[in-house]
């Protein structure tokens, strides 16, 4: 397994797309802190809260990282010799699911990293508290968030074979159908998987509507598990070609 892992991470770092997706990935959170830091808040704790919540804007590369690690074997049709090479195909989908964790990781540190300099910086020059207590579990939340979309992206792209079908579903259904949903059925959102990850990054929701952090990374915990239980059952019974 330790051999397929490093295999995997190889493989992740000998193409350019993985450093571009994970040298954007801080560049965007940084943007984003710049925006929450002119919003108003209500308490400094919510102004903390959200500044250093946008950590969590990574997730989107990770996700498309991890989406772009499985289907792009499919693409390629590199995932025959994969299989070839390791016939236990659980074997191959958990050790690129733990290569792009610990990818997702590291771009999610590095995410993490950034927002804290901007948030403290920019919060400085304007006069409010740059710091809390509180702040090093935001950060660790959005941080576990942000690497936990990696595997999901993989599990995702065994589902969906296709690497632009996947990328676009991808990138739709948590970047925007979350969205549509909670805008439709507002309730609902608590319990989706965005929901469930905004509340471990600590986003501060007017009104307490989010889980508390550790409800929220159970729940996101276990959509990601229960997508990766179905791509493994799947992977076992499909054929690649």
């Amino acid at each position: 397994m330790n051999a397929l892992i490093r295999s995997e991470l190889f493989k992740a770092r000998s193409t350019r797309t993985t450093w571009a997706l994970a040298a954007i990935a801080p560049a965007f959170c940084v943007l984003w802190v710049v925006a929450m830091t002119l919003l108003p808040a209500t308490s400094e704790a919510e102004r903390l809260a959200n500044v250093y919540n946008m950590a969590q804007q990574a997730y989107l590369f990770t996700l498309i990282l991890g989406v772009l690690g499985m289907a792009g074997e499919h693409r390629h049709q590199t995932i025959t010799w994969a299989f070839l090479v390791t016939p236990r195909r659980g074997a191959v989908v958990s050790a690129k699911l733990a290569a792009y964790g610990l990818i997702g990781l590291a771009v999610a540190a590095a995410s993490a990293l950034a927002t804290l300099v901007a948030g403290v910086v920019l919060l400085s020059a304007q006069g409010h508290a740059a710091l809390s207590r509180d702040v090093p579990l935001i950060l660790l939340g959005a941080a576990l968030s942000t690497a936990i979309y990696a595997p999901l992206g993989v599990a995702l792209a065994v589902l969906v074979r296709n690497q632009v079908a996947a990328v676009i579903v991808a990138s739709l259904l948590f970047a925007y159908g979350d969205a549509f949903l909670a805008y439709l059925i507002p309730d609902v959102f608590t319990w989706l998987p965005s929901g469930a990850a905004r509340a471990l990054g600590g986003m501060w929701a007017e009104g307490g509507t989010l889980l508390p952090a550790w409800g929220g990374g159970l729940l996101f915990a276990g959509y990601v598990a229960a997508i990766t239980l179905i791509a493994r059952f799947l992977t076992l019974r499909r054929d690649v070609t």
